[in-house]
């Protein structure tokens, strides 16, 4: 299916902005049950992006990583909203609903428009979708 690899090659880079961001802004909150939530949301994207990956290189398509500086910028954006807060739990909350957001809508417009997919590729894009549903709603609690 010709739309395989991109899609699979977008899931891949959102898993991996996902757990960049986290990882960039665990260490901000001493939150307990906060930080257990987000190495959770940690290791659903790392599922996810591994089988993106494996799927990938099971099809001979080379993985593409996200810019890294668009990395490094979205980690120093990141930090520095933290620490200026006065609630920083409160604002990784909503920087994670902000990028959940923004996985979403990718996520509803490559299904709309790759159309049809491998079901393998098709289970995992609906996987994530589902993932970012629910990465959302749990972070409204901490907002």
């Amino acid at each position: 299916m010709e739309n395989d690899i991109p899609m699979l090659q977008s899931i891949r880079k959102t898993t991996q902005m996902g757990c960049y961001g986290i990882k960039t802004v665990i260490d901000e909150t001493l939150n307990r049950p906060f930080r257990s939530a987000l190495r959770s949301q940690y290791n659903e994207y790392e599922e996810i992006f591994n089988e993106a990956d494996r799927l990938l290189k099971e099809r001979g398509a080379q993985p593409k990583n996200v810019n890294p500086m668009a990395k490094m910028g979205s980690a120093m954006s990141s930090k520095m909203r933290v620490r200026t807060s006065s609630e920083p739990t409160a604002k990784i909350a909503e920087l994670m609903l902000q990028g959940n957001t923004r996985g979403m809508i990718k996520s509803m417009h490559n299904i709309r428009t790759m159309g049809v997919l491998d079901p393998k590729v098709s289970c995992l894009s609906n996987r994530l979708l589902q993932t970012e549903q629910a990465n959302i709603d749990q972070m409204k609690q901490y907002l």
